[in-house]
């Protein structure tokens, strides 16, 4: 299949039955997208899940794409909704196991002392991107690691460019501050 097919002809051919061109989206669209999940979940393993069960539903939801829109800026937005979704889990997850630890005479700086033991193996740019908050975060990882233009980031988020703008500032002042308060003076 020559690769100067569009991506809306690629999913026209995907609709009419032809896998091999779904595989040829991914083959331009991959790296982007595990690069989204990766920077959005922090963990290899969590985002490598997330950027294949991202594939599998923008594989089943292909026929709901509205071809006139811009496809990457819709298959990240697909990986985007996964983080999102994971991030929600992940959240529960944490406040359920605290509770029960609680129960069981566990104290939480215990817990906490073993999470940190284990992040202690990030780097510190890693874990300043780690702790801004969801919003930037999501705009920082879509610029910085998915290499998406404002309007890109825009149409993912279905947010208007000046407050991409914004938060991406605000990402990366509260990054640099995160930062340098970890460095030794």
């Amino acid at each position: 299949m020559p690769a100067e097919i569009s991506d809306i002809e690629l999913v026209r051919l995907v609709l009419q039955g032809n896998d091999k061109a779904f595989e040829q989206l991914l083959a331009r669209h991959r790296q982007k997208i595990v690069a989204i999940c990766l920077r959005m979940l922090g963990d290899r393993v969590e985002g490598e899940e997330a950027a294949q069960d991202s594939f599998v539903k923008i594989y089943f939801h292909l026929k709901d794409f509205d071809q006139t829109r811009d496809f990457p800026a819709w298959a990240a937005s697909v990986a985007m909704n996964e983080c999102r979704d994971r991030l929600r889990r992940r959240v529960r997850r944490n406040k359920a196991f605290r509770e029960i630890n609680e129960l069981d005479g566990v104290s939480e700086p215990e817990v906490l002392a073993d999470v940190n033991e284990s992040k202690e193996q990030l780097a510190s740019v890693e874990q300043a991107i780690e702790n801004l908050p969801e919003k930037l975060k999501e705009v920082l990882v879509l610029k910085a690691y998915g290499d998406n233009s404002y309007e890109e980031i825009a149409k993912i988020l279905k947010i208007r460019i000046g407050t991409v703008m914004s938060r991406l500032f605000r990402a990366r002042r509260q990054l640099a501050e995160q930062i340098n308060r970890g460095k030794p003076d």
